[in-house]
């Protein structure tokens, strides 16, 4: 099938999810690549190019200390979601599409989205190639009035110093310090357990979820998660479908923290890892998913915490 929008075309071949893009474009450089930067130092050339206003790393995390707003992030994921391709755990959904775009054009005053800050200066080759399918649809729903946060807040683990990352660290636990939370979480993701990341948290309880096509089980868990105290913090780690729950249970006067990956890194931090690992106890990439043989968390808490489960 072809993609119109990100001009990519995508088939099964012996079982396999095949996609590139067409047409194919070439990749020799010429004469306007080698002149680029010169063109870009001169002001007519920037004069009509829009950037949205993202706040640097720090920027974001102190943002969120210092104000009780909710966040919901974006990624590559979610933004190929938006424009009708599906992603390795979450199909695509009509819905679910449409509620992520009615996320990143939100105005809710207690709520800041999160989009990576890759749109102007970008050390991604990765994000380079979504950007260039993909920016001028995302422009159509993103503000240049507003201010969002790095959506990478919640993905760091390599610092220039330990000291560095305990103190980044040290500023995301005082978001939960002292504070009942409820944690959404696809199953395997276990967050918490193992390490101290939310030691100081008053309680915790937990709302396990489907980790792969969560959004099929939405309704239920934004209703069971809606029978919470308003006093509760919500801690979700649910792909796409927390980006969605962050913006819907800000809406219902609660405050929503979209942490994503923030478990893992901070057990990446931990190791010293210069890169990605596997974890025994834990899905670290998004392939574990699929396996039927998740390891069994061994920490009696974890299943006394547990409210509901979807998965």
């Amino acid at each position: 099938m072809y993609n119109k929008i990100t001009k990519r075309l995508n088939f099964k071949f012996f079982g396999m999810n095949i996609k590139f893009q067409f047409p194919f474009k070439a990749k020799k450089l010429d004469e306007r690549f080698e002149n680029l930067i010169y063109e870009l130092a001169d002001e007519r050339t920037l004069k009509n190019v829009k950037l949205p206003k993202v706040l640097r790393l720090n920027e974001s995390l102190n943002m969120l200390a210092d104000t009780n707003k909710s966040l919901a992030r974006f990624g590559d994921g979610e933004f190929k979601l938006m424009f009708g391709e599906g992603i390795n755990f979450q199909k695509y959904d009509r819905e679910l599409a449409d509620k992520l775009k009615e996320v990143l054009k939100n105005k809710h005053p207690n709520l800041i989205a999160g989009i990576p800050d890759t749109f102007g200066y970008c050390e991604s080759d990765y994000f380079r190639k979504v950007l260039a399918l993909l920016r001028q649809e995302l422009y159509k729903y993103i503000s240049f009035d507003t201010v969002y946060c790095d959506a990478f807040i919640t993905r760091q683990f390599r610092f220039k110093t330990k000291t560095d990352g305990e103190i980044y660290y040290n500023k995301f636990k005082q978001l939960w310090q002292d504070k009942e939370i409820v944690i959404i979480e696809g199953k395997g993701t276990y967050l918490g357990i193992g390490n101290d990341l939310f030691a100081n948290a008053a309680s915790i309880k937990r709302i396990v979820c489907p980790n792969i096509n969560a959004f099929s089980k939405y309704k239920d868990i934004l209703s069971e998660a809606l029978k919470q105290p308003k006093d509760k913090l919500f801690l979700l780690a649910l792909g796409p479908t927390a980006t969605v729950l962050a913006y819907e249970l800000a809406n219902n006067g609660y405050r929503a923290l979209d942490i994503g990956h923030l478990d893992v890194m901070y057990e990446m931090f931990l190791r010293g890892a210069s890169n990605l690992v596997p974890l025994e106890n834990k899905i670290v990439f998004n392939e574990e998913r699929k396996s039927k043989k998740f390891a069994k968390c061994n920490e009696p808490k974890y299943y006394q915490e547990v409210i509901a489960d979807f998965s």
